[in-house]
């Protein structure tokens, strides 16, 4: 285990990254995706069987692969966040930022004193139980935050809560951003795809990473048409 975070670097480089996501409590599976070529695993565990009780397992699974582990969080829970942290997890996503007062909120609960307000401990797997030298400071320097934008207020603050300090990235949701527009699970909605464009759009110009869920070829292709 390392606190180079390769996922945030090249993030900060604009580099185009493909990942997978993963909903399983399995460590077998997880290893198995971590070592098949994505630059990121997804380690869903708001919508899937993978809960925080079994997050300690899936890093140590994917621990020893390229593929960085990359927690989709399952609220903005100071407890859950400071479990996850300490069990290792590096770059977080947390879903449903909706305000830039969440986005400065999960920004400092994520990261030691002066920057935020994460509580310590030495004796854990982050750390390495306490033999990497200057953890807190390096960990406050690595660790990636990660905004998932879902609804119509989310992706009208987007500039905001991007330029908020200590969030790296947005990440968009469209099944969640099309529910709640009116329109189902439809992701391809013209709607749904025009504030995205938006969003890509400022994000290209801005210099601020984004992501989101792609599941055919036709999305993958007019996700990278927009950037």
């Amino acid at each position: 285990m390392t606190l180079h975070n390769s996922f945030k670097h090249a993030l900060l480089k604009r580099k185009l990254l493909t990942g997978g996501w993963f909903m399983s409590g399995s460590t077998v599976m997880a290893e198995l995706m971590a070592n098949v070529g994505y630059d990121y695993l997804v380690l869903d565990i708001e919508h899937s069987t993978a809960q925080t009780y079994g997050l300690h397992a899936l890093l140590q699974a994917t621990a020893e692969s390229e593929t960085t582990a990359l927690v989709r969080m399952a609220s903005h829970d100071k407890t859950q966040i400071k479990f996850a942290l300490d069990m290792g997890a590096l770059s977080l996503c947390f879903p449903m930022v909706n305000t830039v007062a969440e986005a400065v909120e999960l920004a400092r609960a994520c990261r030691y004193p002066p920057f935020g307000d994460r509580g310590f401990a030495r004796m854990h797997r982050a750390s390495r139980y306490n033999t990497i030298p200057d953890y807190v400071e390096r960990i406050n320097q690595e660790v990636c935050v990660i905004a998932q934008l879902e609804t119509p207020q989310a992706m009208a603050a987007a500039m905001q809560i991007a330029n908020v300090p200590g969030i790296d990235g947005l990440f968009v949701g469209p099944g969640d951003l099309a529910v709640a527009l009116g329109h189902g699970g439809d992701v391809n909605h013209p709607q749904v795809r025009e504030m995205m464009t938006e969003v890509a759009g400022f994000c290209r110009r801005a210099g601020t990473p984004l992501g989101t869920v792609l599941a055919t070829p036709e999305q993958i292709n007019w996700a990278y048409s927009i950037g």
